[in-house]
C-alpha cells in the first residue's frame, strides 16, 4: 500500500488540499509582513516561503515521498510556528497550526506514518496543558481538523484503489477476450478435426466395403446372375447408408445414440463382414457396463479405422476384436493375419484414432511385423469420461 501511496498521482482532493495550503500561507505571510518591521520580516517570509515550497517538493504529481514530506512538515513549520509563539501570545499564532495538522493528518494514512500523525497530534495536546488556553476549545479544534484530513485521506486512498481495481478488471476483462477468442479458435480447429476424422473413418469404411463388394461382382455375376442382382441392391444400400452416416456426421449425430458399445459395434462387424467376405470374432470380457458418447463413439471409430486399415493395407481374411471391460478402464484389441509390415506410416486414419483416444485420456499401441499382421490395442480410464 506504501509503495502504492509513493507512485500514485495527484488526486482532485489533492489539488484542493494545495489550493488551501496556498491560502494559509499567503494569509499568515500577510499577517507576517504586516505585524513585523526590519530585516525580521523578510527573514520570517523567507521561513514561511520555505515552509511552504520545501515539503511540496517531496508532495507533488507523480513523486511522492510522505516521509520527507512530513520531517520537512515538522521541521519547517513547527520551528515557525515555536519562534512565532516565542514573540507574540499563543492564543494568537495556535491558529497556524490547523492547516498543517489538516495536510500532517491527510498525509499519514498507511503504516508507521499514521502513528507518527496520532503521535503529533497527542504532542499538541499536552503542549497545551502549559499555556492559559481553552485547553477543551483547543482540543476539539485540533481534533476536528486531524478528523478531516484523515478522513480525506482515506477518501484518496478508497477513490485510488477503486481506480487500481477497475483499470485491472478492464485488463483482466481483455485477456480473457484475448483467451475467449483464443478458445473459441481451439474449438473451431478441434471441431473441424473431429469432424475430418468422423468423415475419414466412416467414408473410408463405406468405400472399402463397396470396392471390395464391387470387385468380386463380375465373378459373382457370371456365377449366379440374381445373386448378383441382389448384391448390387445391397452395394446401393451400403452406399445410401453410408451417405446418411456422413450426414450425421457433418450435423455433429452420433450414430450410435439409441445402442449400447457392443452392440453398435456387432451391427459394424456384421455389416462389414457381409460387404467384404472377412472373418471377423468379437470377444468381450468382463462385466459390460455402459460407457459415456464420447467414449462409445471413439471406440467405434477405432474399430471403424482398424478394419479398413486390415482389409485396405493387410489383405486380412481374419480379425479378431476383444473388447475387455475392466473396473478402472476399457481395453480394446484389434488383431488381424493381414500382410503386416517392416515399419508403420501413420497416417491420417491411425493419427486420428491416437487423437481420439489421448483426448479421453489413453493410449494406443500398435504391433506390427511383417507377414505376422497387426495388432492395435487401446487403453481408456473409464474414470476420465466427462
Amino acid at each position: 500500500m506504501k509503495a502504492v501511496m509513493d507512485q500514485r498521482k495527484w488526486h482532485w482532493l489533492d489539488y484542493f488540499l494545495f489550493f488551501i495550503r496556498t491560502i494559509w500561507i499567503t494569509s499568515n505571510g500577510y499577517s507576517i509582513f504586516i505585524s513585523t518591521t526590519g530585516s525580521g520580516k523578510w527573514v520570517l517570509l523567507l521561513w514561511a516561503s520555505c515552509s511552504y515550497i520545501i515539503p511540496h517538493l517531496f508532495y507533488r504529481p507523480g513523486l511522492i515521498r510522505f516521509q520527507y514530506y512530513l520531517i520537512a512538515e515538522v521541521l519547517l513549520t513547527g520551528s515557525l510556528f515555536i519562534y512565532l509563539s516565542s514573540q507574540y501570545e499563543l492564543s494568537v499564532t495556535y491558529s497556524f497550526l490547523f492547516v498543517p495538522i489538516l495536510t500532517v493528518a491527510y498525509a499519514c494514512q498507511v503504516k508507521p506514518l499514521n502513528w507518527l500523525g496520532l503521535s503529533l497530534l497527542a504532542g499538541t495536546w499536552v503542549g497545551n496543558l502549559f499555556t492559559d488556553m481553552d485547553i477543551y476549545a483547543l482540543f476539539v479544534d485540533t481534533t476536528i481538523f486531524y478528523g478531516i484530513g484523515f478522513c480525506l485521506g482515506r477518501m484518496t486512498i478508497v477513490n485510488n484503489t477503486n481506480k487500481d481495481l477497475i483499470a485491472s478488471i478492464e485488463e483482466k476483462n481483455k485477456d480473457l477476450e484475448y483467451y475467449s477468442k483464443k478458445i473459441e479458435e481451439l474449438t473451431i480447429k478441434e471441431e473441424r478435426n473431429r469432424v475430418s476424422q468422423d468423415l475419414h473413418d466412416t467414408v473410408g469404411h463405406i468405400f472399402t466395403s463397396v470396392i471390395t463388394s464391387l470387385d468380386a461382382l463380375p465373378f459373382l455375376y457370371q456365377a449366379d446372375k440374381k445373386e448378383a442382382e441382389k448384391s448390387i441392391k445391397e452395394i446401393s444400400d451400403l452406399a445410401r447408408n453410408g451417405l446418411n452416416d456422413v450426414r450425421k456426421t457433418i450435423h455433429h449425430m452420433s450414430p450410435t445414440n439409441h445402442q449400447t458399445l457392443v452392440e453398435s459395434v456387432k451391427e459394424l462387424i456384421a455389416d462389414f463382414m457381409k460387404h467384404t467376405s472377412t472373418d471377423i470374432q468379437l470377444n468381450v470380457e468382463g462385466d459390460v457396463t455402459e460407457v459415456g458418447e464420447r467414449i462409445k463413439l471413439a471406440i467405434i471409430r477405432c474399430i471403424q479405422e482398424g478394419l479398413t486399415n486390415a482389409k485396405k493395407h493387410g489383405q486380412a481374411s481374419f480379425i479378431k476384436i476383444n473388447i475387455s471391460f475392466k473396473q478402472e478402464e476399457l481395453i480394446v484389441l484389434i488383431e488381424d493375419n493381414g500382410n503386416g509390415c517392416n515399419e508403420l506410416n501413420i497416417g491420417f486414419g491411425l493419427r486420428s484414432m491416437k487423437d481420439r483416444i489421448s483426448a479421453l485420456a489413453g493410449t494406443v499401441n500398435f504391433y506390427f511385423e511383417l507377414n505376422n499382421g497387426m495388432r492395435i490395442t487401446c487403453n481408456i480410464p473409464m474414470a476420465k469420461e466427462v
